[in-house]
């Protein structure tokens, strides 16, 4: 177990990120080093990838890496998340700004830069209003379905690296049905070097952890596709990287652009801290960290406030580059300063060092880096607790994989919001039983469920929830379906209330209509072990008045003593 971690004050409350300088360590900071020149090498193609899928300039997308690494490293309370350009908010930018450019890569650029702006702003005032509270809709089987699903759209933007085809399809089941339609024009060349190198980042990672696999094989591709010029025998590389440094700069933008763009920029920021928080509670659950969901919203705005004064779009988590710095044992965020700090190395020297690099071989990194997201333990572990949680986190998955991350979410979390409401409406109950225990007599459930009395003449019933008016008419029929059961020589309710922590005017009415209704029949109703909440909830609707105090009892086992020793009982 982990030692508990000591609670920030002062201006380390707001930039966690201060105490990587305070508790600097040169040990670490060398092995950081390693990792985060792997994460480097998959960062500048991916980046580039995802700046001209975003329709900007492929170099934009190394500007996002670059203020969004900083920023997140300042302000994040993940250790291994890394965040920068990614697919999808790559996608969502295209859309929102293409149709405001007019064809002009000036404008178009500003609009970008102006999202990721909108989007900072926006993750910032949810802190302000302490929205980190979403989180806790997230539950297990939604944590475990998204990341699975995640992950195999990761995954499937590999394939066509990984044949040497341009896949058209953007969608995780469309992009492996065009793939398997299209196995023909695979190019025979790169799927050998893409299966070799996932082989030996997958030996290496068994024979020993600590090798730097991803490391070893791209400096390998480098070296093996500059000598026998790979690209001359079709081989698609990375190519040329532009030099020179972002300058800072606010988008030069109407007014009416902003209100435009606030919607889309709020439907990223949904998005984007949902994925965040989601990847950062794995690996934060997986080395036994703490993630500050409300913190979480500063450091997304200030991420994104970071790639958009660089010229950029906006930012996420990128999961696969996240996950490689993970496997390679990546402890800290020097791990994304360093990467950062080798970004700005590589723009400003070594913009030629990795253009004879195959595409193939980032795949094969993405892909074997993910491999170990695909957590199938979870699933069976889900299904072993509570098959309904089992298919909850199907549903995600499919979900995420199929209408889009935003919506698979916010169907998972509405199935599991009405997975909640179904067990409140039908929660546990007990028709409890005495046992002589060491103490003294004490009453637990009855292993036989049919049994209608405690004893005769007396019911002692546990309601094992809150009572309130979804599970009103449930309480109201047990109760009624065992008094029937028991016949005429029923004397004496007994309502266990110790779990009904709350109640409301439906359950009010409700214990209103049993007592008159076991009046009726002359069988007296009284109550244990209620707490003082609920003795105040008792006396404010009159149901004290109605029941007599007399009949409030501090404990079961003093409410059947008074039932032994009541005249004629």
């Amino acid at each position: 177990m982990n030692p508990p971690q000591p609670t920030s004050t002062g201006i380390a409350r707001f930039i966690p990120g201060l105490a990587l300088i305070r508790g600097f360590n040169p040990a670490l900071l060398r092995s950081e080093l390693v990792v985060a020149v792997t994460v480097f090498a998959v960062l500048v193609p991916s980046a580039m990838a995802y700046g001209d899928l975003a329709g900007v300039t492929p170099v934009a997308g190394l500007y996002v890496a670059l203020g969004a690494m900083v920023m997140y490293a300042l302000f994040g309370t993940s250790k291994q998340l890394i965040m920068g350009p990614e697919a999808t908010t790559a996608i969502m930018t295209a859309a929102a700004v293409a149709p405001l450019a007019g064809g002009d890569p000036v404008r178009y650029a500003a609009l970008a830069a102006l999202t990721a702006l909108l989007v900072g702003a926006l993750a910032l005032l949810a802190r302000a209003a302490r929205l980190g509270f979403i989180t806790d809709f997230l539950s297990k089987p939604i944590l475990v379905g998204y990341i699975f699903g995640t992950t195999l759209i990761v995954i499937g933007s590999q394939l066509g690296k990984m044949f040497g085809i341009k896949l058209e399809s953007d969608e995780f089941f469309r992009q492996v049905a065009e793939l398997i339609s299209r196995l023909d024009e695979a190019h025979v060349l790169t799927v050998a070097i893409g299966v070799v190198s996932m082989a030996a980042l997958l030996i290496m990672r068994r024979v020993n952890r600590a090798l730097p696999g991803s490391l070893i094989v791209v400096v390998v591709a480098i070296i093996v596709s500059a000598v026998f010029d790979l690209q001359a025998k079709g081989v698609a590389i990375v190519g040329a990287v532009p030099a020179g440094l972002p300058s800072l700069a606010i988008p030069a933008v109407k007014v009416q652009d902003v209100f435009t763009l606030l919607p889309a920029a709020l439907a990223l920021t949904i998005l984007i801290y949902a994925d965040e928080v989601l990847t950062a509670r794995v690996f934060a659950a997986k080395h036994g960290q703490k993630i500050d969901a409300n913190q979480e919203f500063v450091a997304i705005g200030m991420a994104n406030i970071g790639a958009g004064i660089l010229t950029g779009f906006p930012a996420a988590t990128s999961g696969s580059r996240t996950a490689v710095s993970d496997q390679m044992g990546g402890k800290s965020q020097w791990v994304g300063l360093i990467a950062a700090a080798l970004t700005v190395v590589f723009l400003l020297f070594f913009t030629p060092l990795l253009a004879p690099l195959p595409t193939v071989v980032l795949g094969a990194v993405i892909i074997v880096a993910s491999l170990g997201l695909l957590d199938v333990a979870a699933f069976r572990f889900l299904r072993q607790v509570r098959p309904a949680e089992f298919w909850l986190a199907i549903v995600t998955a499919l979900g995420v994989l199929t209408v889009g991350i935003l919506q698979g979410i916010l169907v998972a979390v509405m199935l599991s919001l009405i997975n909640v409401i179904f067990h409140i409406s039908r929660p546990h109950d007990a028709l409890l039983d005495d046992v002589d225990a060491a103490g003294g007599t004490i009453y637990r459930e009855v292993a036989d469920k049919e049994t209608a009395l405690t004893e005769p003449g007396l019911i002692v019933y546990r309601f094992d929830a809150p009572l309130v008016f979804a599970n009103a008419a449930f309480f109201s029929e047990r109760l009624a379906e065992l008094v029937a059961n028991a016949g005429p020589g029923l004397q004496c309710v007994i309502l266990d209330a110790e779990a009904i922590s709350d109640f409301d005017s439906t359950a009010a009415e409700a214990l209103e209509s049993l007592d008159a209704d076991l009046d009726r029949l002359n069988v007296e109703l009284w109550i244990a072990r209620a707490n003082g909440p609920l003795r105040e909830l008792l006396t404010s609707t009159g149901l004290t008045k109605r029941l007599g105090t007399e009949h409030i009892y501090p404990s079961v086992r003093a409410a059947v003593t008074a039932y032994h020793t009541q005249d004629g009982l």
